[in-house]
């Protein structure tokens, strides 16, 4: 199976995205992104775009086949979530590159008619940050990350995110699917952080003991954002 980076997607993205006030905040699951995103937006004003919210939200309508193809075979497949937990970690890895492509090309369009003077922080959505540094400043992206296996524990103990486990106990091979799931989840955070380090983004980790404003305060002050702007 052959998915390949469009790069004329992301030349495309390069340009809408040169001197905007675009923060991106990266991480696996579990990660605490979208927390961290409210706390930021809370403290500095900022408003949020939801990547993940998109991509399996509103982008689904707008996948082309030309522009979008790594996308639309995931999307368009039988069973989506099952399709994709049967990917070799290489093609789940190469997968992952050509549909962030194709998600920042979304992206740019939504963007493209804004203006280019006001901030946004992105939430998520992008698991392999060198692909996002091709487009964006690494002094615009932050990393978070966690410590090996804490993941694991909380996608096994956290009753919010019991929902994806009870998805994947319906597939055939429940516990062979779980194990495959946990698998490609802790490939993602040793992707993000491995490539983070290689291009130079600051990441932050943390543990259950991280207190949350906290973290907003030090990414805060890495990005240069500013009190209510």
């Amino acid at each position: 199976m052959t998915f390949v980076v469009n790069e004329t997607l992301l030349a495309k993205t390069r340009g809408v995205l040169a001197g905007r006030r675009l923060y991106w905040i990266v991480g696996g699951s579990c990660s605490g992104k979208s927390t961290l995103c409210r706390n930021l937006s809370d403290i500095y004003g900022v408003p949020v775009y939801d990547m993940d919210a998109q991509i399996f939200g509103g982008y689904q309508g707008r996948y082309a086949p030309e522009r979008h193809p790594a996308s639309l075979a995931w999307f368009r497949a039988g069973d989506p979530l099952a399709w994709a937990l049967a990917l070799s970690l290489d093609d789940w890895y190469h997968l992952n590159r050509a549909t962030h492509a194709e998600y920042l090309d979304l992206l740019a369009d939504d963007l493209a008619a804004s203006d280019p003077g006001s901030p946004l922080l992105i939430d998520g959505g992008i698991t392999n940050p060198a692909l996002l540094a091709q487009v964006l400043p690494v002094s615009q992206i932050a990393g978070l990350a966690l410590p090996p296996l804490l993941s694991a524990r909380i996608w096994e103990e956290d009753e919010a995110r019991r929902e994806m486990k009870e998805m994947i106990q319906r597939l055939p091979d429940p516990q062979q699917t779980w194990d495959a799931f946990l698998a490609k989840d802790q490939f993602i955070h040793r992707t993000i952080v491995e490539e983070c380090q290689a291009c130079g983004i600051q990441l932050f980790w943390r543990d259950e003991n991280t207190a949350p404003a906290a973290l907003a305060q030090a990414v805060g002050r890495f990005l240069g954002l500013n009190h209510r702007q």
